[in-house]
C-alpha cells in the first residue's frame, strides 16, 4: 500500500477531493425567465459542493455560466375535433429546456478553462386544461430542466462524466 501512495497513485472516482474551489457567478442569461437561470446557478453550487468544490462569493478561480436560450415544442399531437367538427392538432403535451454552457476563469483577465460546450436539459409535462394551469407547469418544468443543467455543467467541470440531451 505505501508502494502505491508514493508512486503518485490516486483514484479515480473517491478520496481526496479536488484541491481548487470554485466561486459560481452568471456571466449572461439570454432567456427572460430569470429564476429558471438561477435554477442552473444553483444546480452548479449543489454539484460542486456535493465534490467539496465550491467556494461562497464572487472572487477566483470562478465557474461562470452562460444561459444560452430556452426551449419549448409541442410533445403528443392528437387531432381533435372543434366546435365545426373539423380536425385540428392539439399539443398532449409540451417539451420544455435550457441549453448552458459554464468554464472556469482561475484569475481576473485570464483565458477561459475547462470550457464545458453547450449542454441542454429538458423537461415533459402533460397539457394542463387551463391556460393558467399550462404556465405554471410549464415553468416549474423549465426550472427542474434548469437545476439537472447546473449539476451537469458542474459535473462536467470537474472532470466527472455528464450527460446532455439533445
Amino acid at each position: 500500500m505505501l508502494a502505491l501512495a508514493g508512486c503518485g497513485y490516486r483514484p479515480v472516482h473517491g478520496g481526496g477531493g479536488p484541491s481548487e474551489r470554485l466561486h459560481v457567478v452568471l456571466a449572461v442569461s439570454k432567456v427572460t425567465d430569470a429564476v429558471a437561470s438561477d435554477e442552473v446557478l444553483v444546480g452548479v453550487r449543489e454539484e460542486l459542493a456535493r465534490r467539496a468544490a465550491l467556494a461562497p462569493g464572487d472572487g477566483y478561480p470562478r465557474c461562470e455560466v452562460e444561459i444560452l436560450r430556452a426551449d419549448e415544442s409541442s410533445e403528443g399531437i392528437a387531432a381533435t375535433p372543434n366546435a365545426d367538427g373539423r380536425l385540428l392538432p392539439d399539443s398532449r403535451a409540451t417539451r420544455v429546456g435550457l441549453v448552458a454552457r459554464a468554464w472556469v476563469v482561475p484569475s481576473s483577465g485570464a483565458d477561459r478553462q475547462r470550457d464545458t460546450g453547450d449542454m441542454r436539459a429538458f423537461e415533459t409535462v402533460a397539457v394542463a386544461s387551463s391556460a393558467q394551469g399550462s404556465a405554471f407547469q410549464q415553468d416549474d418544468a423549465l426550472r427542474a430542466a434548469g437545476r439537472r443543467l447546473g449539476h451537469s455543467l458542474g459535473a462536467r467541470l470537474l472532470g466527472f462524466p455528464a450527460s446532455t440531451q439533445d
